[in-house]
C-alpha cells in the first residue's frame, strides 16, 4: 500500500482507557478500517491512442478482453481512434511488427504513462 492516511477520531476524553488501551483502540479501529477496505492493484503502464480500420475492432475488443486492459474510449472516424491503458508488456507486444496478434494497427501516440489498474 501506498499513500495511505488513518485518522482516528476520539470523542471521549477521559482517562478511563489509560495510554495502553488508547494505543489498543487506535490500532483496532485502524485495523478494522483496512480490513474492510477495497484494494486494487495498480501498475505503472501507459494511456495510448490507437488507430486501427474498422474490421479490427472486434478483434480489438477480444484482445482487450482477453489480455484485461482497458478500452477508454472509441471514436469512429475514418479510422477508429481508441485510447486504451496497457502496461509496459502489452504495448510491446501490439507495437511489434513480428506480432502474432490478428490487429492491424495503423499508428498508435503514447499519451501519456500513467498507474493503470490491472
Amino acid at each position: 500500500m501506498s499513500n495511505v492516511l488513518v485518522v482516528v477520531t476520539r470523542y471521549f476524553g477521559g482517562i478511563l482507557l489509560g495510554t495502553g488501551g488508547l494505543v489498543r483502540a487506535y490500532s483496532d479501529a485502524t485495523i478494522n478500517a483496512l480490513n474492510k477496505t477495497e484494494y486494487i492493484n495498480k501498475i505503472l503502464g501507459y494511456q495510448v491512442k490507437l488507430y486501427i480500420e474498422y474490421d479490427n475492432l472486434e478483434q480489438l475488443k477480444y484482445y482487450a478482453n482477453k489480455n484485461k486492459f482497458k478500452i477508454i474510449k472509441l471514436e469512429y472516424l475514418e479510422n477508429i481512434e481508441s485510447i486504451i491503458e496497457i502496461t509496459k508488456e502489452v504495448l510491446n507486444e501490439i507495437t511489434n511488427c513480428n506480432s502474432k496478434i490478428p490487429i492491424k494497427i495503423l499508428k498508435y501516440d503514447i499519451l501519456e504513462e500513467k498507474l493503470i489498474e490491472i
